[in-house]
């Protein structure tokens, strides 16, 4: 009996601790963008990416200070941290995990992604930086980068990653999605993140599951009666405005 205790404790152990993750960065890399979230809806936002060239993490900048323990440290209330583009991205082992945050609910999906890109001659300084142009047909959209070998971190934004370089500046061909490098720096800080709070569903279930809790009352199950009703009527107006995700094509 006590050796059938032992291998239960043992194995929810490995599972718990298998989702941590950790490395060590070579960089930190700061992003400014422009985000067409909806119909006449715009949104300007900060990004982080820090990494080497096989392990990153990638989210909004505040979402990253509080990944990373720095409000915490600060005493600011968690709870008062959001941001229009809560997802972020952990790739680790050639695995890419994108989690998300709602109230109390934390889902997130893994997956390996592909990207095939085509490099061409255009080049572009970007920070006093020449730059190569790449393009890749990915989630249903054109997107245009520009990277550089100055730095070999095969880095970008989001998911994009897979060129002989780091990312300077990426967008698609509508601009509704356009990110820009504004600070680069040196930054081995060990990156520590446990991902064992967060339910883990296929991607198909994931987004069924981000969709209910962004644009539906599901995040709030105390709401009852009319004020469910309400509730339900204002996420619909927000379900209009928010019509534009990155993914189009989120298979593709």
């Amino acid at each position: 009996m006590n050796r059938i205790f032992l291998l239960l404790a043992t194995l929810l152990s490995f599972s718990f601790f298998a989702q941590k993750i950790s490395f060590t960065p070579s960089i930190r890399v700061i992003y400014d963008s422009s985000l067409k979230l909806g119909d006449n809806f715009k949104k300007e936002q900060e990004f982080a990416l820090i990494g080497n060239s096989q392990d990153y993490y990638f989210g909004a900048y505040q979402n990253y200070l509080n990944d990373t323990g720095q409000y915490e440290s600060k005493g600011i209330d968690l709870r008062a941290i959001s941001d229009y583009f809560q997802e972020r991205v952990i790739k680790k082992n050639g695995i890419t995990n994108t989690f998300l945050t709602v109230t109390e609910s934390k889902i997130r999906y893994q997956e390996n992604v592909r990207m095939k890109w085509v490099l061409y001659g255009d080049t572009k300084v970007i920070n006093g930086i020449r730059c190569q142009m790449a393009a890749t047909n990915k989630f249903g959209r054109r997107w245009i980068a520009y990277f550089s070998k100055e730095y070999p971190q095969s880095l970008g934004p989001y998911k994009f990653c897979g060129l002989p370089g780091l990312i300077f500046e990426l967008y698609d061909t509508k601009d509704d999605y356009h990110f820009t490098v504004t600070k680069i720096e040196k930054f081995n800080d060990e990156f520590n993140f446990n991902l064992g709070s967060f339910k883990n569903y296929i991607k198909e279930n994931y987004l069924k599951a981000s969709f209910n809790l962004q644009f539906t009352s599901a995040s709030l199950p105390v709401l009852q009666g009319e004020m469910r009703k309400e509730f339900d009527e204002v996420m619909k107006k927000k379900q209009k405005r928010f019509n534009n995700p990155l993914e189009l094509k989120p298979f593709e």
